[in-house]
């Protein structure tokens, strides 16, 4: 009995209360109570772009995803959403975006800035509103992924099964809402809203 007791306590521990089964369940929680907080790094990007730092100017929105380049299917998808999202913002902000959008590649052995290019051509990347690139070193990704939660784990198969979601982080870095890769026309309105510059 005394086990069984033990037991329904760690349940409602791990689950908050009964409330959130699954890891991504809890990480949304964390985001809504804003418990989640990017460490700030250096991002190396694509050929021939110096290493740049994010989060970047004070004021500034950003939509964040976790790709890798390799990956056929979810962040092909992310790409193709991405590239609508900057399409709507140099629409109305020209350069001048409070949103930015940022690609964060986590598979070192593979995403070298020759493949960064490649997805970022693919995908139509303009920098001065879509920032693309891996961590500079494999301790910052390391801190930079557990900060958010974010998982990537090897599939058996030469990819990954990681989270494919999209993270509207604020200037502090502290992540405001997550969105699945469907949800980017809400994940883009609430990233606007937040900037003040509410979408019309």
């Amino acid at each position: 009995m005394s086990l069984l007791i033990a037991f329904i306590a760690l349940a409602s521990y791990i689950t908050r209360g009964f409330e959130h089964w699954t890891f991504e369940a809890l990480r949304r929680d964390d985001a809504a109570a804003a418990r989640l907080v990017a460490r700030p790094i250096m991002l190396a990007g694509p050929q021939g772009h110096a290493p740049t730092p994010w989060p970047g100017k004070a004021g500034e929105v950003y939509l964040v995803d976790f790709i890798y380049t390799r990956c056929p299917t979810v962040c092909s998808a992310l790409g193709a959403e991405y590239t609508r999202m900057q399409r709507t913002l140099r629409a109305r902000f020209g350069a001048n975006s409070p949103v930015r959008l940022v690609s964060i590649a986590f598979d070192r052995a593979h995403d070298t800035p020759a493949a960064l290019q490649g997805y970022a051509t693919t995908h139509q990347q303009e920098a001065d509103l879509w920032q693309i690139g891996t961590p500079v070193n494999a301790a910052a990704q390391n801190e930079l992924l557990q900060s958010l939660g974010v998982v990537a784990v090897p599939d058996g198969m030469g990819g990954f099964v990681h989270n494919g979601a999209i993270h509207l982080i604020d200037a502090s870095g502290t992540v405001r809402g997550i969105y699945a890769l469907d949800q980017w026309p809400q994940a883009l309105e609430r990233a606007l809203i937040l900037a003040g510059a509410r979408r019309t």
